[in-house]
Parts: structure tokens; C-alpha cells; sequence
């Protein structure tokens, strides 16, 4: 990597494994990537890596991370043909991480990459460092069932954080890992609930506050009015489920 100078005064001395997960985003994914190749990913330590999980996509983004491989050699890309949704994409890549920290973003353009090192900065005495959007710039549906599933859960299990799904995360790999073993009840909302068995295992936890912009390029592809009312039964089940087992956890 290079040896210039960081963004902020803040040494991070361990290999980082830069997860992206994308999927219809051709009009923004070349920006997104310049961004965290830039500003994040060409300012950490030697071993460092960055997985792309690409999941289907339709829209011509297969082609332009073909072509930014040849402008980024370093981008490690799995290309999948078939469309399984963000909780396949986000587990394959946390499985395929190798480096001691993992740094999780979205690849909609919204999160800001300099806030890495926001989050870096928290990293010493902590396990997972979970990003917190100062404002929210997300659409009005989106925003109300954020803030009921994340009082829900906050009720429920005393996580800390008030959105404890945004994919904006940094990670000790080894306690990532030992989260991801647990999950299994809420594939579209996997980040909260590795959280949650974050939580529940006694790792460290640090909320960050981060900035976050509107979507600058394509459509959110977050809860439809259609789909509100199965996805949230869904969450709800998920979220009953894992408070039994979150409760044999916690007593042997």
C-alpha cells in the first residue's frame, strides 16, 4: 500500500479486509470504488485486501467492475449468476475475509469513506465499531421502519446503537466471525443481527457517529410499500427467535 499520508492522524497497524457487496449500482460503482480505493483502502498496512461480491447484476455493472479490475488489479471480484439478495452476498463475503479487521460498506454511494478512519480511530479497546448516521438521508419508509425495528430490538436485547443494521461497519474478524456462526433467522437484516449476538457474547461495542448523503446515482432498493407488511412479520419472527436463543446463550 502507500506510504502517504492518512486522512486523519490515526496509525492502524493491521491488515484491513474491505468488503463491498454490489448489485445493480453501474452508474455509481465507479465512483463508490474511487473513493474507497483513495481514501481508505491505498492508506492501509501491507496484506490488506478488498472483496467484491457481485450478485447478479443486470444493469451493466458486471462489465464496468470488469473493466475497473483492469484499473484496480487489487479488487478480488466474485461475480454470482444468480440474484440471492444482501444477506448471501454480505455472509459470502465476511467468509471469504482473511484479514485480522473487517471494514463492511454499502456500495449505494451513500456512505461516506472517509469515515473509515472515524471508526478506525475507536478501534483499539473495542471489537465491533458500528457506524451511526448523524442524518439520515434515506426515503421516508425506509427511515419509519428503521426506527421501529431498531426500538424493537433495542427493547429486546439492550444493543447498543440506534441502527444497528447499517452497513457501514468495522470488525475484529475472529469475534465477526464467532457472531456469524449464531445467525440465522434474519438474512435480509444480517448486520443487526450480528449485532445482537455482538451483544450477547459480551464483545465490545462502540457506536460511531458517521456522516451519510442522499443517493446520488440509481434507485434504493430497500423496502417497497408492497413488501412492508411480509417483511416486517418476518423481522419480527426473526427477532422473537433469536431472544430464545439469545436467553440459552446467556445461561449456559
Amino acid at each position: 500500500m502507500s506510504s502517504a499520508k492518512r486522512p486523519q492522524r490515526f496509525s492502524f497497524d493491521q491488515p484491513v479486509s474491505v468488503l463491498l457487496p454490489v448489485c445493480d449500482e453501474v452508474e455509481g460503482i465507479e465512483s463508490v470504488l474511487a473513493e474507497l480505493v483513495e481514501v481508505v483502502f491505498r492508506h492501509l498496512p501491507e496484506g490488506s485486501e478488498f472483496l467484491i461480491e457481485e450478485s447478479g447484476s443486470r444493469d451493466g455493472t458486471r462489465e464496468a467492475l470488469r473493466e475497473l479490475q483492469e484499473r484496480w488489479p487489487f479488487l478480488d471480484v466474485v461475480y454470482n449468476e444468480k440474484r440471492e439478495g444482501f444477506g448471501p452476498a454480505a455472509r459470502a463475503l465476511y467468509h471469504r475475509a482473511r484479514c485480522p479487521w473487517v471494514f463492511f460498506s454499502d456500495s449505494d454511494g451513500q456512505c461516506v469513506a472517509s469515515e473509515f478512519w472515524r471508526l478506525a480511530g475507536h478501534a483499539g479497546h473495542n471489537d465491533f465499531l458500528l457506524g451511526v448516521k448523524r442524518v439520515r438521508y434515506d426515503p421516508l419508509i425506509r427511515r419509519i421502519t428503521s426506527r421501529v425495528f431498531n426500538g424493537i430490538a433495542r427493547a429486546m436485547f439492550s444493543v447498543p446503537g440506534s441502527d444497528i443494521n447499517f452497513g457501514f461497519r468495522l470488525a475484529r474478524r475472529q469475534a465477526l466471525l464467532d457472531c456469524l456462526a449464531q445467525c440465522r433467522d434474519l438474512p435480509t437484516f444480517l448486520n443487526a443481527e450480528i449485532s445482537i449476538y455482538a451483544h450477547a457474547l459480551g464483545y465490545r461495542i462502540q457506536p460511531v457517529e458517521v456522516h451519510h448523503r442522499p443517493r446520488i446515482f440509481g434507485l434504493s432498493r430497500g423496502l417497497t410499500p408492497g413488501s412492508l407488511p411480509i417483511n416486517s412479520w418476518k423481522a419480527f419472527l426473526g427477532l422473537w427467535r433469536i431472544r430464545d436463543k439469545v436467553r440459552r446463550l446467556r445461561h449456559g
